[in-house]
């Protein structure tokens, strides 16, 4: 229907002309009596030939369609570690890690980044088959130049000593090569295992990395200069077998927890986080479309922010849809890999707030479906995670039926596909009756208030 508006806008719909498009004589027919009782379009009478043009209303939704567009394409990067930042990620061989570093070097490839990825010795085989797995081409991006894969040994101890001086000459000219030849950023990816390359004595590493050198070159790299905006970096380590003492002090060294650049990602406890408190595996959970019923008191939001976390551990896209002032817009607004779609009272015509979020005129059902819809579409082979907020807002707002009737075909949209879902109500604010129709379009039901998360039913 965009597509048709678009059309009408450039002045290229005509009832005797086929549209560019492919849409026969036949469907435009079909479409434009819906088109034109919408006042999406209107009729230019003072024409030849009779002319259908966009209305105010048709261009305002031509404007959603490219701003849900905008977002859709951004969500493409679904680690989404932007400039400048840094990602410190924990494993043990008990989680897939490579499902997350494919994901990075992928991205990286994909937006012109020179990616250099850096592994444990005893994994040169295992990391290209992997890479490949996960539909990267390694032979190709490696003649080009764009990735560089190096054992941790080959890149900071050729001579088997570990020269700090040296390391930092070859990472500030490498960082500076990629600058010189395009790459729009040096992309790091150091996967340090277990340290076993320093024997374990990871402190060395450490005191390495630590050092001011890499916020203000200074002395004999004076001449080079601060490539820190221009580098994303991600940083891992094998926790396992790690005691809790030693483990704190590794987080304080790698800078978890401050400054705000740098993002944790904890894979161990990740990638079932929300599962986990349903007592199943992020398998099972895949897919499943949950009501969760929650008393406004309580802190909810803890339920929701393990399900992003579980998303981000398995790589897969997050699209919340709530309110600019709501908890969950407020628990989750620095969680980059999280797409907002902010239903707004206030806002009569969509908009792009930031680059992970669109406003969106909160009684137009037809725009939240439609917004619905393009996510389906882009995303079809993919295990998207949902969280649609405010159902109690949408009530009060444009009432039960409507709301209902676009529950409803919500959910028989999700039906078929692996889009996981969860619907929040706040179980408070409604009389049982309603209560009762809306668990009714739901195999599975949580409840959340003083005494935490209860798991009603699931099947």
């Amino acid at each position: 229907m965009a597509e048709i508006l678009k059309g009408a806008r450039e002045g290229l719909l005509r009832t005797q002309i086929a549209y560019k498009a492919g849409l026969s004589s036949a469907q435009l027919r079909e479409f434009l009596p819906v088109l034109l009782d919408s006042g999406l379009l209107e009729i230019d009478e003072t024409a030849k030939n009779t002319i259908y043009r966009t209305t105010n209303k048709g261009l305002r939704y031509i404007q959603c369609h490219t701003e849900i567009g905008e977002l859709l394409k951004k969500t493409r990067t679904r680690l989404n570690i932007k400039e400048g930042e840094m990602a410190v990620v924990t494993y043990t061989s008990a989680v897939d890690k490579m499902k997350v570093f494919s994901a990075f070097v992928r991205e990286g490839l994909e937006n012109g980044d020179l990616v250099d990825y850096t592994y444990p010795d005893e994994e040169a085989e295992t990391v290209r088959a992997k890479l490949k797995e996960h539909g990267i081409d390694v032979e190709k991006y490696e003649r080009k130049g764009a990735l560089v894969l190096t054992s941790l040994s080959e890149w900071y101890m050729p001579d088997g000593k570990f020269d700090k001086e040296r390391v930092f000459r070859m990472e500030f000219e490498t960082r500076a090569e990629a600058k010189r030849k395009g790459y729009k950023h040096y992309r790091a990816l150091e996967d340090l295992g277990d340290f076993s390359f320093l024997n374990g004595q990871w402190k060395i590493y450490t005191d390495y990395w630590d050092n001011p050198i890499w916020e203000i070159p200074s002395g004999a790299y004076t001449e080079l200069l601060d490539y820190t905006p221009f580098v994303i970096e991600l940083v891992a380590f094998n926790v396992e077998g790690i005691g809790e003492a030693q483990l704190a002090e590794m987080f304080k060294a790698f800078w978890v927890g401050k400054p705000e650049y740098t993002v944790f990602i904890d894979l161990l406890e990740y990638t079932n986080a929300f599962a986990k408190l349903l007592n199943i595996s992020h398998k099972e959970l895949v897919g499943r479309k949950i009501l969760l019923e929650f008393d406004p008191a309580s802190e909810y939001e803890k339920v929701i922010q393990s399900l992003v976390k579980e998303a981000i551990a398995n790589v897969c896209p997050v699209f919340v849809f709530t309110s600019p002032a709501s908890i969950l817009h407020a628990s989750l607004a620095k969680q980059a890999t999280v797409k907002f779609f902010l239903l707004s009272t206030s806002t009569p015509t969509p908009e792009s707030k930031a680059e992970n979020e669109v406003i969106l005129p909160a009684k137009n059902m037809t725009l939240l479906t439609d917004a619905l819809n393009k996510v389906l579409d882009e995303y079809a082979l993919a295990n998207v995670f949902m969280v649609f907020d405010k159902l109690s807002e949408l009530i009060n707002l444009v009432g039960f039926d409507k709301t209902y009737k676009f529950l409803l075909d919500v959910t028989e949209m999700l039906h078929q596909s692996e889009v996981t879902a969860i619907f929040l109500l706040n179980k408070s604010a409604h009389e049982l009756q309603i209560i009762s129709h809306i668990r009714e379009l739901f195999q599975n039901l949580l409840t959340y208030d003083k005494d935490g998360l209860k798991v009603v039913k699931i099947s």
